[in-house]
């Protein structure tokens, strides 16, 4: 079970007004760790390389970092890029010549996050200057959660923060993970909320002020994340409806008792998930939806065709919801106040199966109700659906969980400061 930082019992606009801010630092002259969130989406093109779908985030991260910058500071920046063995596990020096590009200056890179190569440049590092390190969770260690007590025991912490004058959090996005990056440095050196932070923060405040009936709409793939929100959400009556898509969509289903061949979607923990997603809608049948149906494909014959969520095929991968499953989604909406939708309802980065994920979309805004649409992929498909105004965000899992009565513990570090 994942500890956490301890939980700080304010409201959102009192937590806005409580963290330290960058204007709270003195940073000229200083060499400053800036922790952003830049995991963006990223499909495989033609080339050899994969190729990032949607740059929002890094020119979100932008934003602080000039700033600093224009304030004299030496500025070094670290951020994750998706997760061990998933296909967007990739290096940051891209997001290294994109953030350049952004900037209109030299950013630098390293391939290294804590080694001798890394720590050289870091003293290097004039005022003015910026540098990127390579994917934070190329080093195993922040890949781990735990307290921040003991995270700043970590070899990231002790090697990098003596190299430091100051810390800046900016990663709204992973607030609600307690990592070495995110919990450990507020504890050793000065420290202060970016930007982003602050100001999602505030969207925050805001979104809690909407009353009546609430709708969640979960799609993706971080199984753990979602059912523990879905179980804090239902337990704690703050949400009244949970639509379900993507892999967890396809958990519900089989948890529902339909046969769900081992071809068509693998995930794991499947003895840990499985028997809490059967408890779940036992306990709370009437507020859970999955799909009834699937798109399917064969990769084989690269035949791509449907199956009732009863009837799927042995041989074939699930790679988006069905029509009908749409259909009654957006008929669901109907006498909903606010929809808040994060995580795409099929393989999102092959443009053949993101009709699912769009459709949805488009039926949320033909709802006319308050509608949040967070997460990277979700972002993109509020893009791709042509949707430019309203509530869309990068950050996901952040927004469900403080939306699920869950702590964020890298802004309860702040505040602990």
């Amino acid at each position: 079970m994942r500890l956490t930082a301890t939980r700080i019992n304010l409201t959102w606009g009192a937590k806005v007004e409580a963290l330290p801010k960058i204007e709270d630092l003195n940073v000229e002259g200083k060499k400053v760790f800036v922790r952003v969130d830049m995991n963006v989406p990223v499909e495989r093109g033609d080339g050899p390389e994969p190729v990032i779908m949607d740059a929002t985030k890094i020119e979100q991260a932008a934003a602080t970092l000039r700033e600093l910058l224009d304030n004299g500071a030496a500025v070094v920046v670290g951020t994750h890029q998706g997760r061990p063995g998933s296909p967007d596990f990739i290096s940051t020096e891209a997001h290294a010549k994109i953030l350049s590009q952004i900037l209109g200056m030299d950013v630098q890179w390293t391939d290294s996050v804590v080694g001798s190569a890394a720590r050289e440049k870091i003293r290097g590092l004039r005022p003015g200057e910026l540098l990127m390190l390579e994917n934070l969770r190329f080093h195993s260690e922040e890949n781990l959660e735990d307290e921040p007590e003991k995270l700043v025991r970590t070899h990231m912490a002790r090697r990098l923060a003596p190299l430091f004058d100051a810390y800046v959090d900016d990663a709204f996005q992973a607030a609600h993970r307690s990592q070495p990056s995110l919990v450990a440095f507020p504890l050793l050196l000065p420290s202060a909320a970016g930007r982003l932070l602050v100001t999602m923060l505030r969207e925050l405040a805001e979104i809690h002020k909407v009353q009546g009936r609430r709708v969640f709409a979960l799609g993706g793939a971080k199984l753990e994340d979602k059912i523990r929100v879905l179980d804090a959400s239902l337990r704690g009556g703050l949400v009244d409806l949970v639509i379900t898509g993507g892999l967890l969509g396809v958990l519900m289903a089989e948890a529902a008792g339909n046969k769900i061949p081992s071809t068509a979607a693998t995930y794991k923990r499947r003895e840990i998930l499985l028997p809490a997603a059967k408890r779940l809608l036992t306990e709370f049948q009437e507020k859970i939806l999955y799909p009834v149906d699937f798109v399917v494909w064969d990769p084989d014959t690269d035949e791509i065709s449907h199956a009732p969520v009863y009837n799927v095929p042995e041989g074939k991968v699930i790679v988006d919801v069905g029509p009908g499953t749409t259909g009654i989604y957006a008929d669901a909406l109907a006498d909903s106040d606010i929809v808040v939708a994060n995580g795409p309802f099929g393989m999102f980065e092959d443009p053949r199966f993101r009709k699912g994920t769009l459709d949805f979309v488009r039926s949320c805004s033909r709802a006319k109700k308050e509608v949040v649409f967070c997460g990277g992929h979700l972002s993109l498909a509020a893009k791709l659906a042509g949707l430019e105004e309203g509530r869309i965000y990068t950050a996901g899992g952040a927004i469900l969980y403080a939306l699920s009565g869950l702590p964020l513990p890298a802004v309860d570090v702040l505040l602990r400061r």
